[in-house]
This record gives C-alpha cells, structure tokens and sequence, in this order.
C-alpha cells in the first residue's frame, strides 16, 4: 500500500452551498462562462477542438477550471462546451496512444493538464472509456519517454504528471505505472534538491539581470538562467513535488522537507496574504511586489494533493490563508476582469511601468487579458478544485479539513452518508453540521482546529459534546447519527502577525486585514467587447500601526457574499499615523519602511476590511510608538 493519510473525494460528492455556490455562479456569469465565445484562444478554432488556434496550454487550462465549475452549478450549457472539448481530445488519440493537436503533437506538458481534466471527467461520469484512453496514453509515454525525455516545462512541472499517474494508478494499480512514475521522478527538475538548499533568498534579479537577458533569444534564456526554477507557477505547482515523492517512494520522511519548502519559502518570498511573491520569477518578500493569479490557483491545488497524501492540519491552514485572501481579491466582483498580478501594499492598479522582474505595465490592472493570456486561460480552476479540499476520508472516518458551506454526500463502510455544512466562514467562524442521512453505524468525524484558534467549543443536539485533540484536529468521541446537529464555535480573535522590514498584518480567524480605500475605476482599454480598467484613490494609504494601540472590530454582519468591497462582513477600527516619507514610486507604494518609524503627525483612526474585498489597500504597515 502507498504511502497516503488521507482520501481525496470526487467532484461529485461535494456540492457548494451558501456564499460558496454563489461564487460559482458569479464566475459562471463572468469571463468563466463569456470566454469561449468572445476569446479565440479557448473558442470554437482552438486547436484542442481541431481548429487551428492555439493549440498548447490554453484550451486544457480553461476546461480544467469550466468543466467542474459546469457540473457543480448545473449549467447544462458550459458544461457542454467543457464536453466538447474533452470529448476531442479522447477521440484524437493516435495509434501509439499519443494525443491533442498534432501541431503541439511533442509538448508533453499540455497534456498533462489535459490528463487533470480527464481525471474530473472521469469522476462526474464514471466513463470506462477514459481509463482505457489513459492506459492507453501511459503505455505510450513509458516507451517514448526513453527517447524524448521530459525537457522545458514538462520537466519543471512533472509534479502535475506524477500527480496523474498516482491517480491512475488508484484506479488501476498495474506495475507500469510505478516503473512510468519512476521515469519521470529520474527526468524531472529536483524539487526536493532545490527546498532543501533553496539557492534563491532574494530576489531575483539580484541574480540575473532580465533586461541583458532578453537581448538573447527566448530559447537561450533558460540556458543563462535558472529560469524554471524561479519562475513563480512553476514553484507553487512544486510544492506536491514532496508530497508525490513520498506517494511514490513510500517514504514519510518526505513530510519533513514538504514543510521546509513551504516554510522557507513564505520566510523569504512570502506575504501576510499566503501568497508567494514572483513577478514574473521569485521577488522577495517586500508587499510592494507581485504575485501571479496562475500562481495562486496553483498553489491551491498543489495544497490539496499535499493535504490528501500527508494529511496535516497546517496545510489546511496554508490553504485556507490563500483562498480566503489573496484569490479573490485578483477579480472584480461580477468576475468580468482579473489581475495577472496582485500587490499586498497595492495603491494605485495602473497601465504604467513598476520595478516587476519581468512583467509589462499593465500586468495589474483589472481586465481579460492584461500581461498575458495564461491567467486568463488558468483562472478557472481555483474555486471550484477548493470544493475537494473541504472533506477528506481516513479511514471510516470523515474528515473536516477546510470550512465553507457545502453538501456532502459519500459513502462510509458502504453506507450512504449526507451531511451538510452551514457556514458563514470566513466571515463567520461558527460551523453548523447536519446529519442529513446515515446508515447503521455511527459516522465518526476529524475536524481540522485553525491555527488560529485557540478556543473552540462543540455541541450536539445542543449539548456539549466530548471530543480530544491530536495534532491540531478535534476528535469526536461519539459517533453521529441521522438527524443530528454538531456545531463547532472556533473564537476569532484579532491577531497582528509580523512580516518584511518588521512590518505588521492585522488577523481575525482566517481573514487579513487591509486599508480601505476609495476606488476610482478607469476603462483604458477594451478587447473582444470586454473593458481593462486602471484604478486609483485619493484616499491617503502611507499609515503606520501605532503599537499598544487596541484594534476593535466595529462591525460584523451577516453577508450573503463576503467579498464585497461595498458591504464588506467585518470591519476593524485601527489607530495610526501618517508616515510623510513613504512615498509613491512608479506608481507603487516604495518598500514598507523598517520599523519602528519616526512620525509627527496626528493619531487617527482607520477602517480596515478584509484583504478580499479590496483592490487598493495597505497590507503590511509599518509602526510606530505611542
């Protein structure tokens, strides 16, 4: 038996609910549902449908986001764009058992996004016909791989196609898969080498200097540079890369490094958002850099695969950080622009030139396609890949990994089991479980206890219920049956944690907290009938925390969406002052001063909201005394 805690459920056994399933509907009602028929990279001519369009990544990005999403929220007609797309696909596959659009006949990274698609596919319709189309594929790169060895992106996102093969191989445990798995760990990029020593700190460019570098050809850069490994997609897709190796070698030891690598990197390029900063490659940890939208939906996923095979708590921590915040802030709310980049200190989003390592102008306005097409095309899986993150099994017992409301319906010991989660989480931290159905035995349940939380309490039926802790997870200690009620209150206290240059973030439960600006929003553009807007604010942003000072929370209400700039679920009251010397640059905000910082000016009081419903704000502030 493999090395893995926990078992990941299937697209169909976890539907949203609440806020969680509005959002769905949002994004469906947005650029997720308007792509294929307005943007011709994933439209009717893309190569992945035989046309002669783009034929690489595109069109397997978007249906790995669009096919999930269609099924969850039950619209017939995305889901049978998504279908078309898959339905290609299986029918293109050649005698060797190679397949996709002949132009990209050799990539073999695309494939391995389409191979994710096929997964889900094959878990909402059960399909023998894939798994024959996936033997198929796996027999085929076990005898080319030998003479046309991973290279490029394949050999630097390899952690998607072991991912792939480890899942197969759950279906169909047959003995070459192990030896394909083999292979492809042999001519991959060392992950796990690179988490280990982690050569890169700083930022990037005080190892290579991109400007010299494009004077040189686009296949001549990966040569003088360690391109791959700083480009910041291919880090948060690494980051299972320990997670599939302990898969593969059976070794728990691997746990120890999947912590390092994380850590490490949150020390040196992290921001108080859970976000890791690359611009386009790693850039350090300032708040005035950016992260990349591809960069945080991969992250989510590699988390998830990360939570299933070492079963830890502290991913789920990880996880819920960078969901709740640094995601949805990257959009506009009606889901019809996004970011390719996102700033944690963000005060102006303008088309004019910053100090990114290798990014346009335009990479943080809000709008279909600014910098590049790839966000545009990747975008889609984050939400709802999120509902796999929800519910794990180990064992007979289920367990409550992340928190939003959802329906879940599974089996347990070949026992039909519903429950469903009623929350208003992130927002609100109480969650509500009803035991809608059960069969003849007891179900037993885990639930993850944030990091965050340092008191919680649970009820059943009312009454307290008794549960123990092991490893930052509540354990029942009874069993629950058809028609009970648990609720679980996790406090939400407000937490200030501290980041680059000693600047400070301002925490309650898993929410961050960030300055309320005004928004003036700008269309500077337009593309395929579709609006790119600058935004900018006249509000004064350059405050320092003035330390001692108590931080109130001044209003909580009940939000049907918790993302909402206009009506944000949870205001906090701060006290600072105005810091005359931190400035504006190239339209940024220059790098959080280190503190203490020295300031005369005025005490007065500021609104923080969630980082979630902001598109301006402040971040990470710097402080001063009293």
């Amino acid at each position: 038996m493999f090395y893995k805690k926990m078992q990941t459920l299937k697209v169909k056994e976890v539907k949203p609910e609440g806020w969680l399933k509005k959002q769905l509907e949002i994004q469906a009602e947005g650029l997720s549902g308007k792509l294929f028929d307005i943007w011709e990279s994933v439209g009717k001519y893309s190569g992945w449908l035989g046309g002669s369009g783009e034929n690489w990544e595109r069109g397997p990005y978007f249906v790995d986001g669009i096919l999930p999403l269609a099924y969850l929220i039950e619209d017939k007609e995305l889901y049978e764009t998504a279908r078309r797309f898959v339905r290609w696909t299986i029918d293109s596959q050649d005698e060797e058992g190679n397949f996709g659009p002949d132009a990209s006949k050799d990539d073999w990274w695309s494939r391995m996004v389409m191979l994710k698609v096929l997964i889900q596919y094959y878990e909402i319709t059960e399909e023998p016909e894939v798994l024959k189309f996936m033997d198929r594929y796996f027999r085929y790169q076990l005898k080319t791989l030998i003479l046309r060895p991973l290279t490029g992106w394949g050999k630097a996102r390899s952690a998607e196609l072991l991912y792939c093969i480890k899942w197969f191989y759950e279906q169909r445990p047959e003995e070459y898969l192990l030896e394909l798995a083999g292979l492809v760990k042999e001519q991959s990029r060392d992950w796990n080498e690179m988490f280990r020593q982690l050569p890169f700190t700083r930022p990037t460019e005080e190892y290579y200097n991109w400007k010299e570098l494009e004077l040189f050809s686009k296949d001549m850069i990966p040569k003088l540079m360690q391109f791959h490994a700083t480009h910041i997609v291919n880090v948060t897709m690494a980051f299972k890369y320990p997670a599939v190796t302990a898969w593969l070698t059976q070794n728990e030891a691997y746990a120890g490094l999947q912590e390092q690598a994380i850590r490490k990197m949150v020390k040196y390029h992290g921001v108080a958002t859970g976000a890791i900063n690359g611009d386009e490659h790693l850039s350090g940890s300032s708040p005035s850099r950016g992260t990349e939208l591809c960069a945080v939906a991969e992250y989510m996923f590699s988390l998830q695969v990360i939570m299933e095979i070492f079963g830890e708590a502290k991913y789920g921590d990880y996880l819920e950080r960078i969901a709740y915040n640094a995601y949805p802030a990257m959009f506009t709310e009606d889901y019809m622009g996004h970011q390719y980049l996102e700033q944690a200190n963000q005060v102006a989003a303008t088309n004019e030139e910053r100090d990114w390592f290798n990014n346009l102008p335009d990479s943080n306005t809000y709008g279909l396609e600014p910098n590049f097409g790839c966000c545009t095309a990747n975008m889609h899986q984050a939400w709802p890949k999120f509902l796999k993150s929800l519910w794990f099994k180990e064992g007979d017992r289920l367990v409550s990994m992340v928190f939003a409301p959802n329906s879940l319906t599974t089996e347990i010991n070949g026992e039909r089991v519903c429950i469903e989660t009623q929350t208003n989480y992130p927002s609100e931290t109480t969650v509500r479980y009803e035991i809608k159905e059960a069969g003849a035995q007891p179900v037993l349940l885990k639930i993850r206890r944030p990091a965050w939380c340092r008191q919680c309490s649970i009820t059943c039926n009312s009454r307290l219920a008794e549960f123990r802790e092991e490893e930052q997870f509540l354990i029942l200690e009874q069993g629950l049956r058809q028609g009970d009620c648990l609720i679980v209150e996790f406090k939400a206290e407000i937490f200030i944690s501290s980041w680059h240059h000693n600047s400070l973030a301002v925490e309650r439960g898993p929410l961050v907290y960030a300055l309320d600006m005004e928004e003036e929003w700008t269309a500077y553009r337009e593309k395929a009938g579709i609006s790119d807007y600058e935004v900018t604010s006249h509000s004064p942003w350059n405050y320092a925390l003035i330390k001692g000072k108590e931080i109130s929370v001044a209003n909580v209400e009940e939000a049907a969406y918790p993302f909402s700039k206009e009506r944000p679920p949870v205001v906090l009251k701060a006290r600072a002052k105005r810091v005359k010397d931190w400035k504006m640059k190239k339209g940024t905000a220059e790098d959080v001063p280190v503190s203490p910082v020295p300031t005369a000016e005025k005490e007065e009081e500021i609104r923080l909201i969630p980082f979630g419903c902001t598109h301006l704000r402040i971040t990470q502030f710097p402080y001063c005394e009293e």
